[in-house]
């Protein structure tokens, strides 16, 4: 199977598939956007099918079209993003061992100006020994992780697998041809549980003018915009709007990449009547949680698991815990990667005995079913064999008026092991002092939790998916 082509034959071709610039854009038109690229892949460039072709450029009609022309090639598709760094960008390229990259041309080929440039001699571009495993799996994608360890994985997923990611995702979701998507987040970053998802289910994806929350709300009211799936950051953006206008069109909120803090849901709740769902996005699995329909109910809860995953949460010697402890989170079901690529790891060497994926989050859960991320379980401090997440300290360092950011670290100590230090991001109103977030961390957590250090910093690094990075 060839999931594009499956999306073009179950599209209403006439439908409004992408609206731009407020120019709007049939599934019709994208097919044959899309069909010309393919056409161009293989008779002018004369890639091979299976080929491995990177995408680089704007989010867009432009980038929808070529990606799901490079799928329709026979080719297996890598987003790469435009932030990336020379090194990086080489890097991306040999470890994957890239047949091609696909960037924006003013003098390119085809009606979207597209320009091709083969890595057959590039220098450090070799035939990996996992060249031909890939090649039996009908590969369709491959997304660099950005985990907070800084060790990024490749994660391949086959035309098959991303077909049952986006319809188990969607048993929650429930987008269909009545919906309109405004579209806030990357498409390098953010494409199969979304992009994909979409125009799978024949719904009209928005892309707005900018990134400045007025012209959010300006498409998002133009256009009838009903589903919104953003980061924490684009509902702190949007409720902080100044004058505004309501969202009548508005059915669903949904955030994704980190925990949405309580006050910025309640505040945009507030603002467009609708609560914002949180949800569990995990790369090798796809979308195993959704706190809806009813968010509000449970509003710090990732949700229930959805329909078709299983899932258990099990303590450091495997056994499964109960409902009210603490234990590492395990889910199996359907749409669960297919290999990692760096280094290359076939399913079949990555689950656990049963098929079962650890995700490395530690959770607890209520005995309604619902699930609460505590955290994670590389990010644990141990003081002295004593352990906590750092999450809990940034959450009260964030409580403070006049901070706005935080990340809390280990570092190491000669007696016990590591120490707690923070970062934080101040707003200068009000005027924060350390000893202040020092005396509020003395009466409110155990005394070894207590950063030894804490300093206001300008920034803190997090990936593009807003995940902190720690050192």
């Amino acid at each position: 199977m060839n999931i594009a082509e499956e999306i073009f034959q179950r599209a209403t071709l006439n439908a409004i598939a992408v609206i731009e610039a407020d120019i709007s854009h049939t599934y019709g038109d994208l097919e044959r956007l899309s069909r010309s690229v393919a056409e161009t892949l293989r008779v002018k460039v004369g890639v091979n099918k299976k080929a491995l072709i990177g995408l680089k450029g704007k989010d867009g009609l432009d980038y929808i079209a070529l990606s799901l022309g490079i799928l329709r090639s026979g080719s297996c598709f890598v987003p790469i993003a435009t932030e990336l760094s020379p090194s990086e960008y080489e890097t991306l390229i040999s470890t994957l061992s890239l047949d091609g990259v696909i960037s924006f041309s003013e003098e390119g080929e085809g009606p979207l100006n597209f320009s091709y440039s083969s890595f057959e001699n590039h220098p450090h571009v070799k035939t990996p020994g996992w060249r031909e495993e890939l090649g039996k799996l009908n590969p369709a994608l491959i997304r660099f992780s950005s985990g907070t360890t800084g060790a990024s994985k490749g994660i391949l997923l086959s035309h098959e697998t991303l077909r049952q990611r986006v319809e188990a995702a969607n048993t929650g979701l429930q987008i269909g041809q009545q919906d309109r998507v405004l579209w806030v987040l990357s498409m390098s970053h953010h494409f199969a549980v979304s992009i994909i998802l979409y125009l799978w289910n024949g719904a009209a994806i928005i892309i707005p003018s900018s990134h400045l929350a007025e012209d959010f709300l300006s498409a998002a009211n133009k256009h009838g915009v009903s589903v919104l799936y953003a980061s924490p950051f684009h509902f702190v953006l949007l409720a902080a709007a100044p004058d505004l206008p309501k969202w009548p069109s508005l059915r669903m909120a949904v955030s994704t990449t980190a925990a949405l803090p309580q006050e910025a849901a309640e505040d945009f709740a507030a603002a467009f009547g609708v609560y914002p769902a949180q949800a569990l996005g995990v790369m090798e699995v796809g979308l195993p949680f959704l706190n809806h329909p009813d968010p509000k109910t449970h509003s710090s809860s990732i949700g229930r698991a959805q329909a078709g995953f299983e899932v258990e949460l099990r303590d450091n010697e495997g056994t499964k815990v109960d409902a009210g402890s603490l234990g590492e989170l395990f889910i199996r079901g359907p749409g669960m990667l297919d290999a990692y690529m760096a280094p290359w790891k076939p399913s079949a060497n990555i689950f656990s005995a049963g098929g079962w994926f650890s995700t490395g989050d530690i959770a607890i859960a209520d005995d309604e079913g619902y699930y609460y991320l505590q955290g994670r379980t590389h990010t644990v401090i141990n003081v002295g064999g004593m352990k906590f997440f750092p999450e809990e300290v940034e959450k009260l360092l964030c409580s403070q008026p006049g901070i706005t950011d935080a990340r809390v670290m280990g570092r190491d100590h000669p007696t016990y092991g590591c120490v707690p230090v923070a970062e934080v991001i101040g707003s200068g109103d009000p005027k924060v002092s350390p000893l202040q977030l020092s005396m509020l961390c003395r009466k409110n957590l155990a005394r070894y939790k207590i950063p030894v250090e804490i300093r206001f910093v300008e920034s803190i690094p997090k990936t593009v998916s807003g995940k902190i990075i720690r050192r």
